[in-house]
């Protein structure tokens, strides 16, 4: 899932940056949050060395911006009022809501505020040509977002990263953007990637997951797309095959980093009625015969490369809250972890069901979405392993859910084998990962390269000849 969730309130030093920074319990998160932004910033510079991707100047800034707020910490300082100001004063400026963020301060010390700026971004109306927002548009609009012009990684949509035949994808405006909810139905998309493991891992024994049946109520659809600074770094290094990936371990790479700007979306979309659809973001299906069935994006996790363990953040709608059985949709699950809002709900994070006020929601379809949370860590700062999770792409593996530690483990190695998703009773990876499962750092024996948190990779196929 996408929201950190700690068993018990965090310790009053983590509540503002400053704070954690100035208390003596809290000195090795301090540190920590600054190797974090040390990382990045040389991430940046070594990615402009070799000329891979310029960083736009106000990446750079903001990462320098951080390091020396978190100096200045050390002194006295107001720290009080920054966390909370930084957001509103953003929100709250004239300053255009569609284009996207790239805020390295920002997304390491409000990641909450940050998951709303991206998804008010990703949300925007789209220019379906150009794969953009549609400036000129007004939020909440119908019709496709930005995110679904995103490069599907479904292999057989049309705009594919991941061709079935492992050729060329093509140059990013090559294919058209199709919404997967365009074509014909089929039980492969019934379930996300992680679902599928699951059923393999547990030897095909899972009835906490939402039916196959493209007939029934439960019926949904799930997709992951990828952005274009994801689609084409991928396509660049040759990494669309197996046979590229399997390059790149032999290649004697312990690991890969994409460029900061890098973003992948995963959504998920259930039947719904022509009564819900002010109350969704809807798209329709037509089959041959005319019938026409409206699909309501019910989920929607948002990562994003901004830190270099990537930030993740996860969006469902407030029908999933309740199961099944207590007069909720089909197939739901409920939630079984609170959501942690501490933009929404700042005196009360924890278990929150608000929105954000006053930064465009109220009135539209989107103020019935709400954040179950956001992640940037393994842990929290007394150890304690972060839980992030989405009632629907989680469903059956919510109470053992980490979106960061789960895809600590994407990998290959030259058979073109990967780590596990699931342990072997079906609860998710939580915590860091185990730094054996890659090889042997003291011998430099290698098992798998790491593919820096990306598991669409999982998609890729052998090249036909």
């Amino acid at each position: 899932m996408t929201f950190a969730q700690d068993p018990e309130p965090e310790p009053k030093c983590r509540t503002t940056f400053c704070n954690s920074i100035s208390s003596g319990r809290c000195e090795t998160l301090a540190l920590s949050r600054m190797i974090r932004i040390v990382r990045t910033l040389a991430g940046i510079a070594e990615r402009d060395e070799h000329g891979e991707r310029k960083m736009q100047k106000h990446l750079v800034l903001s990462g320098v911006k951080a390091l020396a707020l978190t100096l200045a910490c050390f002194g006295s300082f107001p720290s009080q009022s920054i966390a909370a100001e930084s957001c509103v004063t953003w929100f709250a400026s004239n300053g255009p809501k569609w284009r996207e963020p790239q805020d390295t301060a920002m997304a390491l010390t409000e990641p909450h505020c940050y998951a709303w700026r991206l998804f008010i971004a990703l949300n925007w109306p789209a220019d379906i040509s150009a794969k953009a927002p549609n400036q000129n548009a007004i939020f909440g609009a119908d019709g496709p977002v930005v995110w679904e012009t995103w490069r599907n990684a479904n292999n057989r949509a049309p705009d594919t990263a991941f061709p079935p035949n492992g050729t060329d994808p093509g140059d990013w405006l090559a294919s058209p953007a199709v919404s997967m909810v365009e074509l014909p139905l089929s039980s492969e998309d019934a379930l996300p990637l992680q679902q599928l493991e699951r059923i393999r891992t547990m030897g095909g024994s899972n009835t906490a997951i939402p039916s196959f049946d493209v007939d029934s109520a439960q019926f949904s659809i799930n997709e992951t797309r990828l952005n274009k600074e994801t689609y084409e770094f991928i396509r660049e290094n040759e990494l669309y095959n197996l046979d590229g990936q399997k390059k790149l371990f032999d290649s004697g790479a312990a690991d890969v980093i994409f460029p900061a700007q890098a973003k992948e979306i995963k959504a998920q979309w259930r039947k719904i009625s022509e009564a819900d659809k002010p109350r969704y973001h809807w798209a329709t299906h037509t089959e041959s015969d005319g019938t026409v069935t409206i699909f309501g994006l019910t989920a929607l996790h948002i990562t994003t490369k901004d830190l270099p363990n990537w930030l993740w953040a996860t969006f469902e709608h407030i029908d999933n809250k309740l199961p099944e059985d207590a007069g909720g949709r089909p197939g739901n699950e409920g939630w079984k972890l609170q959501s942690v809002d501490k933009f929404a709900c700042s005196a009360r994070p924890y278990d929150c069901e608000g929105i954000p006020e006053n930064i465009g929601l109220q009135g539209t379809k989107w103020q019935n979405y709400r954040l179950r949370g956001a992640q940037t860590d393994f842990i929290d700062s007394r150890g304690n392993t972060t839980l992030l999770a989405n009632s629907q792409p989680e469903q059956g593996f919510q109470t053992t859910s980490s979106c960061i530690s789960c895809h600590a483990r994407a990998s290959v190695n030259g058979d073109g084998d990967r780590l596990k998703f699931f342990k072997p009773n079906g609860e998710g990876f939580v915590g860091p990962p185990d730094p054996t499962a890659f090889g042997d750092a003291a011998t430099g024996n290698r098992a798998f390269t790491q593919l820096d948190f990306v598991w669409s990779f999982f998609r890729a196929r052998p090249k036909q000849p």
